[in-house]
């Protein structure tokens, strides 16, 4: 990874910078789950049986993006650090943007698998079959929806592997202010001045330890 600057400042101040941000979004997230009621009513009656199934698959739903969105948030936090306890701290950071990169593009197949707080395909069409109190769209509407659900998805995807990309730039810019750090700091370079080719030759044969001899 070449280069210490992207854009208008330095790799390590935009990795901070995203870092901030990234946290404030997954705090929002996590206070958007516990806000929102535990249980939502159904639109559909549901036996006994599948009510119970529904309300498992809605707890484990649940944990599962909080869990996520708690190890994200750690990523952060250890990336606020990474000035002063070295690279290590933004490796974290730097592998959960992997992951949401994975994620991104497995929910393109399964909606499940998208990121914690992030609306699907599948939300945005209910929530607009909901403001417009309509149980089918029609053509035109699904065409924008789909177009403007297209565009933004490109966007988070080009701006999370930007992110990847800086944070990577980061690890190893700090990675390499360490190194001569750690030379200095313990002192144990030591310089020798060794003698020419001519120097040798004039050395005293007497300067030699004397032969061995058995009494």
């Amino acid at each position: 990874m070449s280069g210490t600057r992207t854009l208008c400042c330095h790799v390590n101040t935009a990795t901070l910078t995203f870092a901030i941000l990234y946290l404030i979004g997954n705090v929002l997230k996590l206070a958007g789950i516990f806000l929102m009621p535990s249980w939502e009513k159904s639109e559909y009656s549901f036996s006994y049986h599948e009510s119970k199934a529904f309300k498992g698959q809605r707890v484990f739903d649940i944990s599962t993006n909080i869990l996520m969105l708690v190890l994200m948030s750690i990523s952060a936090v250890l990336a606020l650090f990474s000035q002063r306890k070295g690279s290590i701290f933004v490796l974290p950071f730097t592998l959960m943007m992997m992951v949401e990169l994975t994620l991104s593009f497995l929910s393109l197949f399964n909606g499940a698998w998208g990121l914690p707080g992030t609306p699907t395909y599948r939300d945005l069409l209910q929530a607009v079959k909901e403001q417009k109190r309509v149980p089918v769209l029609n053509e035109e509407d699904i065409g924008q929806l789909t177009m403007w659900y297209s565009v933004f998805f490109m966007m988070d995807i080009l701006l999370k592997v930007y992110i990847l990309q800086v944070s990577m730039r980061s690890f190893y810019a700090l990675k390499e202010r360490r190194v001569p750090a750690i030379h200095v700091d313990t002192g144990n370079t030591v310089t020798v001045k060794l003698p020419s080719y001519d120097e040798a030759l004039k050395m005293k044969t007497e300067d030699t330890p004397p032969n061995y001899q058995e009494p």
